[in-house]
């Protein structure tokens, strides 16, 4: 049901993905961007557009399924409600890093490319590489975390 909701979305809807991504954009390649409800946000200086591609929005949902799936899977104890529900608010986190570093990478990819402008392929297989890249890490980290604090609560009891 989400999946299908954001893929109806528009760039406006997904602006609470954007906004932070784009903050931290702004921030780290010193670039000023105006938003266009149409468009998303704008860098002219860097010519690029920060739109609902880039949102990150099936990445979140990927993750906090992954994730949800790790914790149902890894806990000794049953589920609890806050932590399922703190998921997604942990991975809007994790969404708007991963997102960052894709759109830094990219543009540092498009700035390097000697050959004018990089196709498309690449911009693509750029940031799948990077969504990827940070699934794996964090799929590993949250289940090597679920493992330690399930050992320790063993070793307590």
């Amino acid at each position: 049901m989400a999946k299908l909701l954001y893929a109806h979305a528009s760039t406006a809807d997904v602006r609470f993905l954007l906004a932070p991504t784009n903050a931290l954009v702004s921030l780290l390649l010193n670039s000023a961007s105006e938003f266009e409800p149409a468009r998303g946000y704008v860098h002219a200086g860097l010519r690029i557009v920060i739109d609902k591609s880039c949102a990150g929005g099936n990445f979140w949902l990927l993750s906090w399924l992954l994730f949800t799936f790790d914790y149902l899977h890894q806990s000794i104890r049953p589920p609890r409600a806050a932590v399922l529900l703190a998921l997604p608010a942990a991975n809007l986190g994790l969404t708007v890093l991963v997102n960052t570093a894709r759109i830094v990478g990219a543009v540092a990819v498009a700035q390097a490319w000697p050959f004018g402008a990089p196709p498309a392929w690449l911009h693509e297989a750029q940031g799948a590489l990077v969504y990827l890249f940070f699934l794996v890490v964090s799929h590993f980290g949250l289940l090597f975390l679920l493992s330690n604090s399930s050992s320790s609560r063993a070793h307590v009891a």
